[in-house]
C-alpha cells in the first residue's frame, strides 16, 4: 500500500484492490481566509484524482471541496458514503453530478471490489456540521485508518477490527478560540497553549490506545495569506494560535519516546513495502505566505446592494429561534452583533435568546458582543450562509468580546442556521439534559454522561479535592453544586453521596 500526501487532511490511497481519494482541497475556504500550507495547487491532480473511490469525511468547506471535485474527479467515481444524519454531503455531491453511492453503516464492514471499509461516524452537533466520519480499510496486506479531525471517546470499534499499519490523525481540529476574542496578547497565548498542550495529550492517547506501526499528523496549520488575517498564521512557538503545524507535533512526540511520526507534506508518499522515507521538513513560513498572496486572490463580499440588515435578520433568525427553546433557553441572554462600517455606519443589533426576538441594540449590558464587518454580514446575509462557524468564526473576520465563562451554544446556534440542523441540535441539547443515570464516585453522586459530548465520566472522568474533571477535553465542574468551572450553561447533577449531618 502507497499513501501520498495531498496538503491538509487531503490523501491518496493506492492499495492492492484499487485507489481511494480522502478529502482533496485546494480552494480557499471559510469565506477565501484558509488556503492549503504548504500550497497544493501545483501537484498533479489530474493523475491524483484519477481513483476507484472517492471518500469526503464531513461537509466542512476544507475537506468537500466541490471546486475541485468539479474539475478533476470524474462524476461515475463510486463515493463512500458515510452514515450521517443529514443527507448534506450526498446532495451536495449529487449536485455537481456524482451519480454512484456506496452506502455504509457506522461500525460495519463494507465489501468494496476486495477493499475491506469501515466508516465510522460521529453524529453529535458538536462533531461538526451533519457530523464527521473516520475511514477504516484493509486491502488484505496493510491496514489503514484515517481518523482525521474525528474526536471519539476512544478507539475500540477500531481496535477490535484488528491491528493498525497506518494511523492518520488530525492532532488539533480546526478551532476559531481564543482567536476570535479580543483579549491582552498574553492571555491569548495562555489560553492557545493550554489547549494545545490538551490536544497533544488526547492525540498522544489516540496513538497509544490503536498501537499503529506508523503515526502521520494530518490537516494544518491552514494558510492566512491576507494582510489583515497574518496575525492568525502560528509563526513560532509563541503565537497565541492553536492552529499547529504536523512537524510540532511529531517533535512533541520524539521528546517522548515516540520516533514512528513521520510527515506527508503535499506529493510525498509512504510506501509500506519501503517505508524507511524521509518525515519530510515545513517550508519557511514568511515566504510560503508571501507566494500564496502573490497566486491567490484576496476574498471579497458580494456587493453590498440594498440590504436591511435588520429587517433580513429578523425574517431568517426569529422562526429559527421560536424553533428551538432548549437552545434559546441554553443561552437565555442576548448576544450584540455589531456590523461595523466607518462610511455607512454601524449596525447594532441584538440576538435576544431569551425573548426569541432581534431587535436594535439600545445599550444594554450584554455577555457576548460580535463585531463583523458590515460587508460581510451582508454578504451572509444575502447568500443566506446557513453556517456561520465554518464561514465567519474560522476565517478570523470577526472579534468577540465576552464576559465570563464560554457558552458554547452560541456559536452552535450559529453554526446551524437552517431548519433540518437546528433540529438536530434541538434533540441533542434536549437529551444531553438529562445526563444519564446517576453515579456514586470517590464519596460524590453525579450524572454519567458528560454535558458536552455524553462521554461516560466513570471511564474518562477523574475526582480531586471536589472537582471532577472530563479526560476527554479537560473540562471541570465544581462537584458541591454541579457548576461547570470550564464553560457558562454546562452543569450537572452532583451531591455529596452522603448527605451532610445537621
Amino acid at each position: 500500500m502507497r499513501i501520498t500526501g495531498l496538503g491538509h487532511a487531503g490523501l491518496r490511497l493506492d492499495t492492492a484492490a484499487g485507489s481511494v481519494l480522502v478529502d482533496p482541497w485546494t480552494t480557499p475556504a471559510h469565506l477565501g481566509a484558509w488556503t492549503p500550507f504548504p500550497d497544493n495547487a501545483d501537484l498533479d491532480w489530474t493523475s491524483l484524482a484519477d481513483v476507484d473511490l472517492l471518500f469526503v469525511s464531513s461537509v466542512a468547506p476544507d475537506h468537500l471541496d466541490l471546486e475541485l471535485l468539479e474539475r478533476h474527479v470524474r462524476t461515475d467515481t463510486p463515493v463512500l458514503l458515510p452514515d450521517l444524519p443529514l443527507p448534506e454531503l450526498r446532495d451536495r455531491l449529487a449536485g455537481i453530478g456524482f451519480t454512484r453511492f456506496v452506502e455504509t453503516r457506522s461500525g460495519e464492514v463494507t465489501d468494496v471490489g476486495g477493499l475491506r471499509v469501515v466508516v465510522p461516524t460521529l453524529t453529535r452537533p458538536t462533531d461538526g456540521p451533519s457530523g464527521t466520519a473516520m475511514l477504516w480499510l484493509s486491502d488484505g496486506g496493510a491496514t489503514v485508518l484515517v481518523q482525521g479531525d474525528a474526536q471519539p471517546r476512544d478507539l475500540a470499534l477500531v481496535r477490535a477490527l484488528g491491528p493498525v499499519d497506518v494511523h492518520l490523525l488530525q492532532v488539533v481540529p480546526a478551532g476559531w478560540s481564543p482567536m476570535a476574542y479580543e483579549l491582552p496578547e498574553a492571555a491569548r497565548r495562555a489560553i492557545a497553549d493550554d489547549l494545545r498542550a490538551h490536544a497533544f495529550l488526547t492525540a498522544r492517547r489516540y496513538v497509544s490506545e490503536l498501537g499503529a506501526a506508523h503515526v502521520v499528523p494530518t490537516g494544518g496549520p491552514p494558510a492566512f495569506r491576507e494582510e489583515a488575517l497574518a496575525h492568525l498564521n502560528r509563526i513560532g512557538t509563541d503565537s497565541g494560535s492553536t492552529h499547529v503545524h504536523p512537524a510540532e507535533f511529531r517533535d512533541w512526540m520524539a521528546d517522548r519516546g515516540y520516533d514512528h511520526v513521520r510527515l506527508l507534506p503535499p506529493g510525498a508518499t509512504l510506501d509500506l513495502r519501503d517505508p524507511g522515507v524521509p518525515t519530510g521538513t515545513a517550508p519557511d513560513p514568511a515566504a510560503e505566505l508571501a507566494e500564496q498572496r502573490r497566486r491567490r486572490p484576496a476574498w471579497t463580499p458580494l456587493p453590498a446592494g440594498d440590504v436591511d440588515l435588520p429587517a433580513e435578520l429578523r425574517d431568517w433568525l426569529e422562526p429559527l429561534l421560536a424553533r428551538a427553546p432548549g437552545v434559546a433557553a441554553g443561552i437565555g441572554a442576548a448576544v450584540r452583533l455589531t456590523a461595523a462600517d466607518a462610511e455607512r455606519d454601524d449596525v447594532d443589533l441584538l440576538l435576544d435568546f431569551a425573548g426569541r426576538v432581534v431587535r436594535g441594540y439600545d445599550g444594554e449590558k450584554v455577555r457576548y458582543e460580535l463585531t463583523v464587518d458590515r460587508a460581510v454580514l451582508e454578504h451572509l446575509v444575502a447568500v443566506r450562509e446557513t453556517d456561520w462557524v465554518h464561514s465567519l468564526f474560522l476565517s478570523g473576520r470577526l472579534s468577540i468580546r465576552r464576559i465570563g465563562r464560554e457558552n458554547e451554544l452560541v456559536a452552535l446556534f450559529l453554526g446551524n442556521l437552517d431548519p433540518a440542523r437546528l433540529d438536530r441540535l434541538e434533540a441533542w441539547v434536549t437529551h444531553r439534559a438529562a445526563g444519564g443515570e446517576d453515579v456514586t464516585v470517590d464519596g460524590w453522586t453525579f450524572q454519567r454522561l458528560c454535558p458536552h459530548q455524553q462521554a461516560d465520566l466513570t471511564a474518562v472522568g477523574s475526582v480531586a479535592d471536589g472537582v471532577l474533571t472530563c479526560g476527554v477535553h479537560g473540562w471541570e465542574w465544581r462537584l458541591s453544586d454541579g457548576a461547570c468551572l470550564t464553560v457558562r450553561g454546562m452543569d450537572i447533577r452532583s451531591r455529596p453521596a452522603t448527605p451532610p449531618l445537621d
